[in-house]
């Protein structure tokens, strides 16, 4: 009898135990919701009108071009963000004019803003 005591005494501590990790674990999940829901429309996720607009105000000068993980261009990559300068040239709603200029060469390239991801001023 004496060692039903003691297992019911261990089960009650695990039970124990389980019901303060899951109270805890709610209020984890709880915070990175609230982090998450805090960071949506930020500069993590810039829209097809945002980097139009930013287009526009970097005219003429030199900017680093990040694209989506999907869509890239190896010259801009290879050329412009490393080596050399893209400095965008025109724009519209749906596309930008950069050219790209290394010590070898310089080229233009038309790239549609669905493939960027973000345009940084480099000065």
């Amino acid at each position: 009898m004496e060692v039903l005591g003691y297992i019911g005494f261990a089960l009650g501590i695990f039970g124990f135990l389980a019901f303060c990790s899951q109270s805890d674990m709610k209020k984890r999940i709880k915070r990175l919701e609230d982090e998450l829901s805090s960071t949506k429309g930020t500069s993590y996720s810039l829209s097809k009108e945002a980097i139009a607009k930013l287009a526009a105000e970097y005219k003429n000068n030199r900017v680093k071009i990040e694209f989506k993980e999907d869509c890239w261009d190896s010259d801009v990559i290879t050329y412009g963000n490393t080596k050399g300068k893209n400095v965008i040239l025109d724009s519209d709603e749906s596309w930008i004019l950069v050219e790209i200029t290394t010590h070898k060469t310089t080229l233009r390239k038309l790239l549609r803003l669905d493939s960027i991801a973000g345009l940084t001023l480099i000065k």
